[in-house]
Order: structure tokens, then sequence, then C-alpha cells
């Protein structure tokens, strides 16, 4: 196991804490009731700065780019969206607390479980592309070497699919979906809908469903911050998950007939 830098883990200590101190001036310019000194207040901070530690320590151990831009887009357009749009108006009903506006800094903060899973394709489909196809591999470090063994691939693929499976099941629990049974299929489609593209890339080389999989982290970003009244849209990954396995099969036969491909490094095997 590769040696841990004490300057990886500073700086990514760092930014972590940077991300709470955003979040926090966030939450203070709308007067966000969460500042409250309760135990809300703790999780809100460890969740946040985990956002921030893991993908800058990722991009910092690995030299893999998507985590750190990853997580530095969502940061950057959660303060675009907070400091452009009026902030929310907020009222007590009873024991209740209601809200009239837009809670974007909240929206970011409390769905950090979909930031991390997000990220975890990204650097993984990252990783396939840069070390399967030659783009820059020789700058990585502390990854492993293609070709997978069939048992590392299927935990691979198993374990990041599960993990969007998770965050998606949260975050339309969160958003109130009816019946709460429905998450469970939820969890499934959006696991297989990953698990497509991951598959294909590792596997094979093929690139096609990982182009088409940014539509599923549009979606769970789009759910994140409107929150709509039914995320049953979400359910829609189950049939697009079918269209990823047809790019798959065109792709391979396109480029295998056409241009001899044989799975390359995916495959263990040199370019035909």
């Amino acid at each position: 196991m590769a040696r841990l830098s004490p300057a990886t883990l500073a700086i990514a200590a760092l930014v972590g804490l940077a991300n709470v101190g955003v979040v926090f001036a966030l939450y203070a310019r709308g007067d966000y009731p969460a500042l409250e000194p309760t135990a809300e207040l703790a999780v809100l901070a460890l969740t946040t700065f985990v956002v921030g530690v893991l993908p800058w320590f990722a991009s910092a151990h690995t030299r893999l780019v998507t985590p750190a831009l990853g997580f530095l887009g969502a940061l950057a357009g959660t303060v675009f969206l907070e400091l452009t749009t009026p902030a929310p108006e907020w009222s007590r009903l009873g024991e209740y607390v209601v809200v009239d506006g837009p809670t974007h800094a909240s929206s970011y903060a409390n769905a950090w479980y979909v930031w991390l899973a997000l990220l975890t394709v990204a650097g993984v489909l990252e990783f396939a592309i840069r070390r399967g196809y030659g783009i820059g591999d020789d700058r990585l470090r502390n990854l492993p070497t293609l070709p997978f063994s069939r048992d590392r691939l299927v935990r691979t693929v198993g374990a990041v699919a599960a993990l969007v499976g998770l965050a998606a099941t949260l975050l339309v629990l969160r958003s109130g979906i009816r019946p709460p049974a429905a998450a469970a299929v939820v969890f499934l489609f959006a696991a297989v809908v990953t698990a497509i593209p991951l598959a294909a890339l590792l596997a094979r080389g093929i690139v096609a469903p990982t182009v088409l999989f940014a539509l599923v982290p549009y979606f769970l970003i789009y759910e994140v911050f409107v929150t709509t009244d039914s995320p049953l849209h979400i359910l829609l990954f189950g049939p697009y998950a079918v269209v990823l396995a047809l790019a798959w099969a065109l792709e391979e036969a396109i480029r295998s007939r056409l241009g001899g491909w044989n799975g390359g490094r995916f495959a263990g095997q040199k370019p035909a």
C-alpha cells in the first residue's frame, strides 16, 4: 500500500475546512435556521468537511483530475445560484419552519452523498480512459493496471453502482417519493444504469455508454436543486439502461468489424 503523504492529507483537510467555511457563510447570508447550535450543525459540518476532503485527497493521491474538478464545479455552481437568486425568507408555523424561496446552499450540503457517488463514478471512468487508452497514463499514481481480473471487475463495478443506487435512493426519499417502496426500484435502476457504462469501459474500452451516461448525473443534480414534487422520473433510469446496453453492443460490433477492435489494454490484448 502506498504511503500517504502528509502534505496531501493537509491540503485535503484545508479544502474540507474551506468547503465548511463557504457553506456556513452561505447559510449565514441566507439566515438558515440550521446554524443554531444544535446537533444538526455538527452533522452539517462533518458531512460538508468530508465532501471537500475525499475528492481532493483522491485527486492528489492518484493524479486523477475529475474528483477535484467535479467538487469545485459543484461548489462554484452552488455559490453562483445562491448569489444570483433571491434570498430565502423564513417564518414559523407552530413548531414548523416555513421557507419561501430557493435554498440552494442547503440543497448542496444535504446532498453530500450524491456528490460523493457521482465523483466516484467520474474518477473511475477517468481512470479507465486514461489507463486503457494511454492518455496521460504515466502521470497516474497509486492506481491498478489493466486489465482487471473478472473478480476485481465485478467488485469495482458492483461497489460503484451500488453507491450511486444508494445516493439516488436517499435523494428520492428526501424528496418524498410515493409510495416509499418505490425507492427500492430506484436503487435497482440507478445501480444498473451506472453499472453498464462502467463495465463497458473497464472490460472492453467501449465509450458510447459513458457518453450517454451524462444524462444520469444531470437528472440527479436537477433533483438536488429543484426537488420536484414527484421524483418518479428517476425511474426512467431503468429503460435508459437498456439504451446504454444497446449502445455498448452497437459500438463493439462496429469497432470490431471495421477497425478490428479486440479490447486492447482493457482485455489484455494488443490492438489489432
